[in-house]
């Protein structure tokens, strides 16, 4: 017989649904250990807990194997393909920084560009993060810029799209942050265009412009070939996974990074327009 439960084996001893003992593990008011993704429970530290005895749990806080953040092409089809078990949950850049602080998962994706300190992500990690234990890793520098139908005509600049329907993407979001500043070089701002639903994800963005609902977007060089629209180059961005650093060395993450080496996500990053992995797995900034 084991000496631990699992959380449905500590539910039901406990007569409560597991989500429960989830929420008990999240608030670390039971003791608790996570071994290679999974939770268990030591039948003695438990009965323990119940005594009374042992009130103050130490351990690392539970973390849910969620990515949030910023939504790349590239690491949602690594995420499905490796067999990671990690759930997805993008809302963009900023969002997902304030989402990982809260410990809602064990990493985020963002591109976020400082215009004053001229450097991606490194800003915005030390500005919301100083408190955290974590890793910045870059994933892929991306080529951005506008994307339209060969229809609309001969443009060059976002300036030629002014009257015309722009996506707008979340408040916050890397897109969102980047097209914002982009305007103020050209004098422009979001009112000198129509404005369409908000989107969260690079192929809704650019499925706006297929379905003629929006007539620019300023998108990923990937999504404009992979539909024959015409794309004006504006920059090349990095994208980096801030990570829990704990989650780095568990089965989730490891499974996810291990497949990032294999010939078949290298062929399919190799294959996607305006994608350079060469650095995948640098490290840009760590907190310790």
């Amino acid at each position: 017989m084991s000496d631990y439960f699992t959380t449905d084996e500590l539910a039901e001893f406990l007569r409560v649904k597991p989500r429960k003992v989830y929420d008990l593990v999240a608030k670390e008011e039971v003791p608790f250990s996570k071994v290679m993704g999974k939770l268990l429970f030591s039948k003695e530290e438990v009965a323990n807990w119940i005594a009374g005895k042992n009130n103050s749990v130490d351990n690392k806080k539970y973390l849910p194997d969620v990515f949030l953040g910023s939504h790349d092409p590239l690491l949602e089809y690594a995420i499905k393909q490796s067999g990671s078990g990690i759930a997805l949950s993008f809302d963009g850049s900023n969002k997902g920084l304030e989402r990982f602080k809260l410990n809602q998962g064990i990493a985020s994706g963002l591109h976020i560009y400082d215009f004053i300190s001229k450097k991606w992500n490194i800003t915005s990690v030390e500005e919301y993060l100083n408190d955290k234990d974590f890793v910045l890793m870059e994933w892929a520098k991306r080529e951005r810029g506008l994307i339209f139908k060969p229809t609309n005509g001969p443009k060059k600049r976002i300036k030629d799209f002014k009257g015309q329907k722009l996506v707008s993407r979340q408040p916050g979001s890397g897109a969102d942050n980047y097209l914002k500043n982009l305007l103020e070089s050209e004098n422009l701002n979001l009112s000198d265009f129509l404005k369409t639903e908000i989107v969260y994800s690079e192929i809704d963005a650019v499925s706006l412009v297929l379905s003629d609902q929006a007539d620019v977007t300023l998108g990923l060089a990937s999504e404009a070939e992979k539909y024959k629209l015409k794309f004006i180059p504006v920059v090349e961005e990095r994208f980096d996974l801030v990570i829990d650093r704990f989650s780095w060395f568990e089965n989730p993450f490891q499974k996810l990074f291990q497949f990032s080496k294999t010939i078949e996500f290298i062929d399919i990053a190799s294959r996607l327009k305006g994608y350079n992995i060469k650095d995948l797995g640098m490290i840009h900034f760590n907190s310790k």
